[in-house]
Formats: C-alpha cells, sequence, structure tokens
C-alpha cells in the first residue's frame, strides 16, 4: 500500500505544474541545439491556442523545431515551463502548420533526402499514459538527441489527458485514435524512406497493437511489408490481449523487441487499477511469447530508485550502451544483429522468442 501511495503522490506532484501552455519562442532557433519533429496529433486546441487534452475529430499536422539547452545531459528528463528560458528548459522554437497528412509525408521526404541513403529511416513515437503534448514532443526530441537519432522522427500525439486519474479517459482516447494511426502509418509507407521503425510506450503499444490488428484484417500482411522494426517499450497491457490482438498479424517485422522491467513500479500501479497479475512490460519469461519472433530486452538492472516506467530514456548507462551500436535504431534493426546478445548477462530461449536480461551499471540483475 506504501509503495502505490508514492506513486499516486508522485503523479499529483508533477501534474501541479503547467504542462498544456507550449509557447514557441522563434529567438531559440539561435540554439546551438535543435531537433526537427514532424507531429500528427488527434488533440484538440484549447482558447489559448495550445494542443491540450480533448479529443478532435480532424487530425493536426505540424513541423516543429526543438530547441534543446546547453547543459542537458544524456538520460535527463526534458525540463519544460510555461514560461521557457531556453537556457534551462526544451522549448518549442518554430511551428509551422502543414494542411494535409499527404502533405506532410511528403515534407518527411524531402527531409529524409538531404541524408545519407542509410540514415534515410522513420521513426514514429507512440507516447503513454498521462502525457500532454509537450510530454511526448520533448521526449521524442530528447530521445532523438540523446541517441544521435540519425533519421526523421515523427510524434504521434493521441489525446492523452495528461493526468494520474485519466487511465480510462486515455485507454477510451487510444481506441478512439486507431484509424487516425492507421492513416498516419500508411501515408508515412509510402514516403521515401528506407526503412520505417514503429516506437510506442507504455499505453501507446496498446494502441500501436489495437491498429496493426485492424490493419491486418483489411490487408493481410501489411505489417511486414510497411514497418521494418517494432519496439514496445514498457507495454502497459495484459500479455493475453497482446497475445489476441497478434492473432490476425500473421507475422511481425524481423526486429521486433518488447522492452520489460521487473521494477517498473507504474505497471504494478496498473496492475492493480486493472485488477491483472502480469502487464506486458514485466514480462521476464519468454515462454508465453514462445510462438513469436521476439526478443524480450529486460532491462531490469538499470533501475534508479525511480517508477522505472521510462528506463530507455532515462538511464544513462542503457544509453551508452546502445549508443555503441550506432544509435537509437541499434535496438530496433541493428547492423550488427548479435550486438545484444554480446551484451547480455542471461539468455534464455524459447522456441522463436528470445529473453536478453542486461547487467546495469553496478553489474547486478
Amino acid at each position: 500500500m506504501r509503495s502505490l501511495l508514492v506513486i499516486v503522490t508522485c503523479f499529483f506532484v508533477s501534474a501541479c505544474a503547467d504542462r498544456i501552455t507550449a509557447p514557441v519562442q522563434p529567438e531559440a532557433l539561435t540554439s546551438p541545439n535543435t531537433r526537427q519533429v514532424f507531429v500528427v496529433t488527434n488533440r484538440q486546441r484549447n482558447t489559448e491556442g495550445y494542443l491540450a487534452t480533448t479529443r478532435n475529430s480532424e487530425l493536426t499536422f505540424l513541423d516543429t523545431t526543438v530547441s534543446i539547452p546547453p547543459e542537458h545531459t544524456s538520460g535527463e528528463a526534458p525540463n519544460f515551463s510555461a514560461r521557457p528560458d531556453p537556457q534551462k528548459h526544451f522549448v518549442i522554437a518554430k511551428e509551422t502548420q502543414i494542411a494535409t497528412l499527404s502533405k506532410l509525408a511528403t515534407k518527411v521526404s524531402s527531409s529524409l533526402s538531404t541524408k545519407p541513403r542509410r540514415n534515410r529511416e522513420v521513426t514514429v513515437f507512440v507516447h503513454g499514459f498521462y502525457n500532454t503534448y509537450q510530454d511526448s514532443l520533448f521526449r521524442i526530441a530528447q530521445l532523438q538527441n540523446d541517441f544521435d537519432m540519425p533519421g526523421t522522427v515523427v510524434n504521434f500525439a493521441w489525446a492523452s489527458a495528461g493526468s494520474p486519474l485519466g487511465y480510462a479517459h486515455d485507454r477510451e482516447s487510444a481506441l478512439y485514435s486507431r484509424d487516425d494511426l492507421e492513416r498516419t502509418l500508411r501515408a508515412l509507407a509510402k514516403s521515401k524512406s528506407e526503412r520505417l521503425l514503429l516506437v510506442g510506450h507504455s499505453l501507446g503499444t496498446f494502441l500501436i497493437t489495437e491498429t496493426l490488428r485492424q490493419i491486418e484484417l483489411k490487408e493481410p500482411g501489411w505489417t511486414t511489408r510497411n514497418i521494418d522494426a517494432l519496439a514496445l517499450i514498457s507495454p502497459d497491457m495484459p500479455v493475453d490481449l497482446f497475445l489476441r490482438n497478434l492473432e490476425p498479424i500473421k507475422a511481425l517485422p524481423d526486429s521486433t523487441v518488447i522492452l520489460t522491467s521487473t521494477e517498473d513500479s507504474a505497471l504494478r500501479l496498473s496492475n492493480r487499477i486493472n485488477r491483472s497479475s502480469e502487464r506486458l512490460g514485466q514480462l521476464s519469461n519468454p515462454d508465453v511469447l514462445a510462438d513469436l519472433p521476439v526478443i524480450v530486452f529486460d532491462v531490469s538492472g538499470f533501475a534508479d530508485g525511480s517508477n522505472n516506467h521510462m528506463t530507455f530514456a532515462e538511464s544513462p548507462a542503457l544509453i551508452a550502451l546502445l549508443r555503441d551500436a550506432r544509435t537509437f535504431d541499434a535496438l530496433l534493426a541493428p547492423d550488427d544483429p548479435n550486438f545484444l546478445l554480446r551484451q547480455a548477462e542471461k539468455v534464455r530461449v524459447s522456441n522463436q522468442a528470445m529473453a536478453i536480461q542486461v547487467s546495469g551499471p553496478s553489474g547486478g540483475s
């Protein structure tokens, strides 16, 4: 009970800050470290013009530039404010509206054309529970920066309530967003990318599997023809629902990774809310996934005393380990397919599934 109270208290403390107000500061364009993030969102703007928490039947498309503060360190969570200071905060330096999804896909293709061919990849990021628009935008900008992601990123910002008491709202918003994510993936699959990577965190993984399921019911085989790599980070869904969603999907992308942690306190709370015994993001035994060609990547050894729900983005040691293999997509689709195996403390194989456990900085697991 005490741990539950601690988690809820942490949620409420962070909820006190203004996480909706996201002013654009053009002067931040002169910052030495900026990142381009394309945005697709079904969030509705509030009366002040900021993308808020209510759902919109129409999609909004943006080309944004995010300024990262000069003293940001790898693994440090984005710090932002309703009155941002580019020296201290992540800041939206530029925000340009794009008229249609097809025009966004064209702009994505244009951005790829300036990169070396091996870097022409698009990463679609789908955030999780309790995220405001700023949370998701600045998080993917942080991942871009810390992993030195070489391609182009698209933030699919579905309408989470950004509230610790908004779990039911968020699950409904995830279901509401399936058609919107499908449209987005179909459009980006036609861009001039060499690879399309799909990354989901927490409840965003539920949205991803729901969306891929409905695409496959209409067009079998679409996933493997168009998605080159799939990463489900701390997935907040029960294992049986995950398996049911995958039934229509006859094959998964060649590189499919599930990041898990037995130390994830946020998923423990989700278990209590949902009256379940184990979320997919807590899985360490691959036997239940034996028929799936997946890697279960257990990062429990990098737990740092926080709620460990975003260890992947907030552990400097884990980021450093993965960067050794050529940036963020080393986890998703490595040039060296044996990279993760060489980092493993423990490996367990169950038919097609493989579980890899990596030691943390202290050498423990």
